[in-house]
């Protein structure tokens, strides 16, 4: 038998045509295992399944329900350490409503002057999908929540700032696009607090009812000197990338928040000659997402403010947990 050099070649061409009808036929068989699963390669590209605030603007498979969690413990200096923690359940829908989720969570936090529990009610729309790495169109979509306080635990005592932040309504833009090996993504948040509007502490720094709270002075503004007054709508810029680490298995997130005070400024009277000033936040997040198989999703990630100020979280650290 020969062993030519181009003898060996022709024998490789020989094997191509096989080769490639393998190749083709498992590509085949993967497309069409997620085109069963309900899920596009959009989808599967840019949805950002981690410990991180970052909006994606991506439904989950059709038909499908997904449970998400966060477990979270952070410190801010003016309120001590933060544990809290957030359970989500998510609906994508079919047919013409595969670009829509519903989404219902329960969140829960504590710290050193406060205890918070509500429910988060949201719908994430998909209006325009990514038209792919050599095309202009970038994926657009809203995310519309509306937060409830718990019934029944408002009343209470140690409740008392999670009675009076009132419900809020929340409306986040997302614009993402494929850049470079990754997706860049832009978020834009606008969230507008409805009903009570105050949050009180006595002199000690605890957390009272507004109507436990001393009126020091009558009738003009402040009505409570004792009280920090929500701002009536807060503002947020949000820049992240998801850089694929290893494909399908792992990927790292960053991004930066701008975020305006919840709190406004009091005005200046003869009984709070120098109110509080509240600034906005800056922080920034890291995180890893880690595709443990087909179902299960785990993300471990950091939170840490930038701006030095006693407001701003020192640090959040935590864990997501995703089964779909």
């Amino acid at each position: 038998m020969s062993k030519h050099p181009l003898n060996r070649i022709d024998r490789k061409w020989h094997l191509l045509p096989l080769a490639l009808l393998l190749s083709t036929s498992a590509h085949a068989e993967e497309s069409g295992a997620k085109a069963e699963a309900g899920e596009d390669e959009v989808s599967v590209d840019q949805s950002v399944d981690g410990f991180t605030e970052l909006e994606d603007a991506q439904p989950g498979a059709q038909g499908k329900i997904e449970e998400r969690a966060w477990l979270t413990w952070g410190y801010v200096p003016a309120e001590g350490y933060t544990p809290n923690e957030t359970l989500e359940l998510s609906y994508t829908g079919k047919g013409r409503f595969r670009n829509t989720e519903i989404d219902f969570a329960q969140y829960f936090e504590h710290d050193d002057v406060d205890n918070s529990s509500g429910f988060i009610l949201g719908w994430m729309q998909r209006w325009v999908k990514d038209g792919g790495r050599k095309s202009p169109i970038p994926s657009v979509g809203t995310l519309t929540e509306y937060y409830l306080r718990t019934p029944g635990l408002i009343k209470l005592p140690a409740f008392g700032p999670g009675a009076t932040v009132g419900d809020h309504f929340a409306e986040i833009v997302t614009v993402a696009k494929y850049l470079g090996p990754g997706t860049l993504y832009l978020n834009g948040e606008a969230q507008i607090q409805l009903f009570n509007s105050q949050i009180c502490v006595n002199e000690d720094d605890v957390a009272i009812q507004p109507a436990d709270a001393p009126d020091q002075n009558g009738s003009a503004a402040p009505n409570y000197d004792g009280c920090d007054y929500w701002a009536p709508l807060t503002l947020v810029a949000r820049i992240g990338y998801k850089l694929p680490i290893i494909h399908d298995k792992l990927d790292l997130v960053v991004d930066i928040t701008h975020e305006t005070n919840e709190f406004s400024t009091q005005t200046a009277s003869f009984t709070l000659p120098e109110p509080e000033k509240h600034y906005p936040y800056e922080m920034a997040n890291i995180s890893a997402i880690w595709h443990i198989n087909d179902h299960w999703t785990l993300s471990p990630g950091v939170l840490f403010g930038l701006d030095g100020r006693e407001e701003t979280p020192q640090y959040e650290a935590g864990v997501f947990l995703l089964h779909e």
